[in-house]
Formats: C-alpha cells, structure tokens, sequence
C-alpha cells in the first residue's frame, strides 16, 4: 500500500455541491472512531458465541466480517484478535465452501492467503491454492447472461467482484504467483465489460436488471452491489504491483466510480440501498455506505481521490455510521441478504455490515491520524507470526527528522492511545546513542503509531541485567525477565572440578532480576520458588557454545581472560568477553564474544568473532536419557527437550541460526549447528537460550520448538519501521 498514514493532497474536483470550506475542517477523533470499531466488532463476535452462527464460517458473508476484522486486529494490536480469526480458518479445515467454482464459497480465502502471509505455515492456502490453480485453468469463455445457474462457474453478478478476484490477488501476493493476480484481472474485466454503465459510472447488479426501472424511472444500481465492487476495487489496487499494466484502468474505473457515487451521496450521509431513487428507501443502510468510506477513504490516504474534494463527504458517512451502532455495539440499518434494493430499520444487521463498518473504519482512523499535529510520527508493523515485543528506531534518522531529540530527555507516546512507550538508547560501548529500542509490543500482523515529544520520561522498570561476578571465580551473568545464563572466566580453571567451558542456562520462573540474590545465596541448586540451577556443562559446549569444528574434534578454548560492558540497560545487555590464543586443528586462533539480551526473550544473542577464517560448531550437550532432538536446517532451527528429572521438571535448550548452516548433526554427545565464519569478517551469528516447563509460559518439546521456530520467523522477517 502506497503512501500510507501520511498527508495526502491531489489536486482536483469531482463536480459542484460537494465540500464547503466550513464542513471540510470537521475534526476527526482518533480514539473515538478505534472505539467505535472495537464496540463494534466485540458486539459481532461476542454474539456470535453466545447465539451461534446463522451462516457456515466459510460463507461469503462471514468471508467479508473477516475482511473488516483482521483490518480491526491489525490496528487492535492485540493477539486475541488474529487468535480468533485462525481458530475459525482451523474450524473451516482451512477449506473454501462446497461449491467450489462460486465465487461467494471462496471469499474466504482472502482471510486464508492474509494469515499465511504472517504465520508462514503452508497448510493455512494448500486447499485454497489448489482451487485457484483449477479456477485459472479453466478456459471462462461462458457468456454471463443470468441463466443455466452461470453464476455457479462465473462472475456474473457485480457482488462477485468483491468476493472472487480479491482472494485471487490476495494469494497472489500470499505466494509470489503472479497467475493469480492475472486470473483475477482477466476476469475482472469480463465482468465489468458485461455489467459496467459507462455513462453512469455504476454497474448492475446482473443482466436482469439492465432493462429494470424503479418507482422515479431511474435504472436500478444498487448501493451495497457497487460497495462490493468499490471494496473489490481497493482490495486488488491493494494487491497490484505499482507498474502492473492493468493498474491504470483499475484506477481509472475506482476514481470514475468514486467521484460519481460522492455526488449521490444522501443528505444523511449514507447511501441508501437504490443509488438513483434513495426517496423510495427513505432509510440508511449501512453495508453499502461501509464500503463506500472504505473505498473513498483509502483512495485518499493513498493519493488517488483529492482530499479537498472528499474530506467532507467522508466525514458525514463516518459520522452516519456512528449514528447506527446501538450502545451495546450492534451495527443497524443492515439490509438484508438480497440481489436488490430493500427496506432497512435501525434493528437489521448482518455479519457483512460490520465487515464494511471495520473496513471504513481502519481507513477513515489512518486519515485521522495523518492529520494530527505530530512532531513525528513512527509506524511500526509486525509482518511475522509472533508477538514482536521490541522494535529498535535508527537515532540518527530520528534526529534529523525532530531536532529537539538531541536536547533533552524525551519521551515516546502511543499516538492513538496516548500512553507512554518505555525505551532505552543504544550506544554499543560509545559515547553517542546509535539506535532507540523501544518497548511496545507488536501482535503479529499489528501495527502501531508512535510519536514523540520533549520532556523526562517515566522511569522504566529493568527486564535485563548482568555483571561481571568477581566474588565466584571470574562467572560472567546475565538475565531478563524471564531467563539466566552465564559463561565462565578463567579463575574458574582453578579449581578443575569445578570448571567448565560451554554457556550454562539457568532455569527461573521469576520476572524478578535473580542473579545478585542467587550468589548470595548458599545454594542455588535448589529452588525456592524463583528457580534453580540445574543446568551440567561440564567440558562441553552447554546451552549453545561454539567453537572451532574438524571432524573429528570441537576445539575449545580456554575460559574468558577479558570482559567489556557495552550497554547495560532496562531492555537490553550487551557485553564483550574476549579469549587468549589457543591451538585449533594446528592453527592459532583468538575469538570475541558479544553476547546481547533482550526484555521478554527466552534467547540470548551471540556474536563470534574469529582471528582467521574457519568452521566452526554451535553446540547442545546430549544427555545420557532419552530426550526429544528437533533439527530445522532450512531455517537454522535446533531443539532439544531435555529428559525429564523427577523432582525439578524439563529444560528446553535451543539454537537459531542467523549465520547460515552448512549442516546439523549429532556428534560428540551434542547436537550441532556447523557453519562456516562469514567470509572477511571472520563472523558467526546465532541466539541460543533455554526454557524450563515449571516456569509455565513453555511446557513440552512441541512448545520450545513451535516458539524456536518463530523466533527464525521473526528473524526473516523483522518488525518494519517507517519515520516521518
């Protein structure tokens, strides 16, 4: 999507009558058209579970209410909400209706292809990308005169434009596949060949309404059949690259539509259900005003509709549809499932009005905000399958873009919400902040809207810690609010029953900072209702070391001579530790450790530096008891589900590769990840850390190896930052 949450201004006119100078400067509230979208769509499903569902959870109905409610989750940041929509695709079996070349039984699969897109998990399209595969093969050479059930093979109804080619695009850019998106266009065009009113810029319903009249003599051209095309209309331009060659007529035809439908729009403020003969359906109806704002409203936040013109005419339909949510959040003036014009009261509703309702509002929230006086504005999105807890902003390009950054303290601010972000400045050991690591987490596919403004900001409550431990032997520890681990200095070697080389994992069930408590304490070995260590490591590699590989021997090095602190704060710690020369396979190497951890991660982030070109291996010590071994090369994932001991529970250890692997194996009693140094610089980058079941956030092996394989997700594809 093109230019989104920006301000936005084409210049031009749509025709007389429209905005006055006054009614164009009404204000928009932010908050208050979120709230009116959560009321909204918690009073959807809320009845839905407590009244069952009047229509199959495949339905083209309920296909366009998951339109509009995963544009509400996006916006709702809240995982329950993206939660939901998987668990009813769960309940679909991730399948389309019965009628498999009816374009109504496959709306569905726009929710389909937009959830694969996050979570990556090929089951999610298997079933619906082998019904495209069938719709485009077919030769779609039938005339689409409304007869011999022609609907059920073609688009032959102006609805259908919403509900079949939008899936296609959608999978389109789900997959990479192009045929989709051609399939979609291909007969995009046929259907508006055949039922598209040049003149009046409008479409019939079907061919049996080309010769119809209503009561004033006016053709029939009904509101929600042009809403549906209208919302088909932006979900394609949404799916379509910048210079498909088809992208001019798609804009063509929206700007015509566009323009044409803002001169019919109703003193009200909706559009009632006959566009041409609104005095005989003297009500509003809300469906089709729905998708008109949703079409209107994303045409302007993306430069395709002059905002001058069409402000006014936006804010009245948004305010009409406001006007027709009753207090506890049921949407009104819904009409009815039809292929006409009909009669609407303040008590209708159905599953698609509130699709179009959360649709209108997403886009009419995203004008609103852009034109809000922010000193800056940060948009961040989570295009990944887990919940994103911290994003890191580039100093500098703040700072070029809002000057009192350099000034003073600041503070970070929801701008929807209002509320106050923690964060911590990044300086990685130097005098100047580098980057803003921010703590406002992302549901996947969530967005949010952050701001800034001067003054001292709250203090932040601290989720990572570590130090150097000079009172045991040279440990060097650390943590965040949810696990430990240490690595071991050369005092230790001193006392040769006691040492060790490998990173060792401690098991806490506490968000509390441990590590000062723990060595005060006479035994850490037990628990005493935060955690214990339990962890052996021994002359092995442990939770995750490395060390140059041959094959026939891990050459390990001696413990740490040196340490460096590069930042230590509430969100991250970041240190050095630095190793003496030793002999690896007849060559003398030195290595540097930068370890790193973040707030809210099972993981800790390693960075191996080498003093010469090599192989080396990230290792988990094998236990001697059965255990449960995972290997993922393609996405650099290996688990281990420790055996169980009986009285303090099961350690999940767990590596994921950013370094590319070469292979993973299970040699000399570990599993390995075996990669060769990254060329010229030497390097190798992974993040290995642990989970304990009696900490209650992960309790078996499928568990740590589902959130192993999302931490890879997130690595491939990372939260996206735009500053304006």
């Amino acid at each position: 999507m093109r230019n989104t949450w920006k301000k936005w201004c084409l210049a031009g006119a749509i025709g007389a009558g429209l905005a006055s100078p006054a009614s164009a400067q009404e204000k928009l509230s932010a908050d208050s058209i979120f709230s009116y979208m959560k009321k909204v769509n918690n009073w959807q499903f809320k009845n839905l579970e407590r009244k069952g569902w009047t229509w199959q959870k495949w339905d083209w109905t309920n296909g366009a209410l998951y339109a509009g409610a995963f544009a509400h989750a996006e916006i709702a940041n809240d995982p329950a909400n993206f939660e939901r929509l998987v668990r009813i695709s769960a309940d679909n079996d991730w399948n389309t209706g019965p009628r498999r070349l009816f374009a109504d039984d496959y709306c569905v699969g726009q929710l389909y292809a937009q959830l694969y897109r996050i979570y990556d998990e090929e089951p999610m399209i298997r079933r619906w990308r082998a019904l495209a595969d069938s719709i485009g093969s077919l030769p779609h050479n039938e005339p689409l005169d409304w007869k011999n059930h022609v609907h059920l093979r073609e688009w032959a109804w102006c609805d259908a434009l919403f509900m079949g080619p939008p899936a296609l695009a959608y999978l389109s850019t789900a997959t990479g596949d192009p045929s989709y998106l051609e399939t979609a266009v291909k007969l995009w065009w046929k259907t508006s060949d055949f039922l598209y009113n040049k003149e009046e810029r409008l479409y019939y319903r079907d061919a049996r309404y080309f010769d119809k009249k209503e009561s004033n003599g006016a053709s029939v051209f009904w509101s929600r059949g042009n809403g549906w095309v209208m919302g088909g209309l932006v979900r394609m331009l949404v799916n379509m690259p910048a210079n498909h060659p088809s992208r001019p007529a798609f804009e063509k035809q929206f700007k015509d539509m566009a323009t044409r439908l803002a001169g019919l729009q109703h003193a009200d403020g909706t559009w009632h259900a006959a566009l041409l003969d609104m005095d005989s359906y003297p009500s509003k109806e809300t469906s089709g005003t729905g998708f008109f704002l949703y079409a209107m409203a994303w045409g302007v936040n993306n430069g395709l509709l002059p905002k001058k013109e069409f402000r006014t005419v936006l804010v009245k339909a948004w305010n009409a549809l406001q006007g027709s949510v009753h207090p506890d959040g049921k949407l009104g003036f819904v009409q009815k499932i039809a292929d006409s014009p009909g009669k609407t009261t303040f008590d209708d509703t159905e599953v698609y009005g509130v699709g179009a309702f959360l649709l209108a509002g997403s886009e009419i929230l995203k004008m609103t905000l852009a034109e809000q006086k922010f000193p800056i504005t940060v948009e961040l999105y989570n295009p990944a399958g887990a919940v994103a807890h911290l994003s890191e902003l580039d100093y500098a390009t703040v700072a070029a873009k809002w000057k009192p950054l350099r000034r003073g303290p600041f503070k970070i601010l929801n701008a929807l919400t209002g509320k106050e972000i923690p964060y911590q400045l990044i300086t990685e050991g130097g005098k100047q902040p580098l980057s803003i690591l921010v703590d406002a987490p992302l549901a996947p596919g969530g967005r949010a809207i952050l701001t800034f403004a001067e003054g001292v900001p709250a203090p932040v409550e601290t989720k990572t810690y570590g130090r150097y431990i000079a009172e045991r032997l040279d440990d060097f520890a650390w943590e965040n609010d949810r696990v430990a681990f240490r690595m071991y200095g050369r005092a230790l070697e001193s006392e040769p029953k006691q040492n060790a080389y490998g990173v060792d994992f401690w098991n806490k069930r506490t968000e509390k900072m441990i590590i000062n408590s723990w060595y005060k304490r006479p035994n850490y070995h037990k628990d005493e209702g935060e955690g214990l260590d339990q962890y052996s490591v021994g002359f092995t590699l442990g939770a995750g070391g490395i060390a140059p590989y041959t094959a026939d021997s891990i050459w390990h090095s001696r413990n740490y001579s040196g340490h460096r602190m590069l930042d230590s704060g509430a969100l991250r710690t970041t240190f050095e530790l630095t190793y003496d020369p030793w002999t690896a396979a007849g060559k003398t190497v030195s290595v540097t450790k930068r370890v790193s951890i973040d707030a809210h991660s099972q993981l800790s982030r390693m960075e191996a530096t080498y003093s010469a070109p090599l192989t080396a291996a990230v290792g988990i010590v094998k236990r001697k008891a059965p255990g449960t071994e995972y290997f993922r090369e393609q996405d650099g994932v290996m688990g281990y589900w420790e055996p169980a001991t009986a009285k303090d529970g099961t350690t999940g250890i767990g590596v994921v590769m950013v370094t590319p692997v070469k292979e993973m194996a299970m040699e000399k009693g570990h599993l390995l990840s075996i990669v060769p140094a990254a060329t010229g610089s030497n390097k190798v980058v992974y993040y290995t850390g642990g989970a304990w079941d009696k900490a209650g956030r992960i309790t078996n092996a499928g568990e740590w190896f589902h959130y192993l394989r999302q931490e890879a997700q997130k690595l491939r594809k990372p939260v996206q930052v735009r500053i304006y």
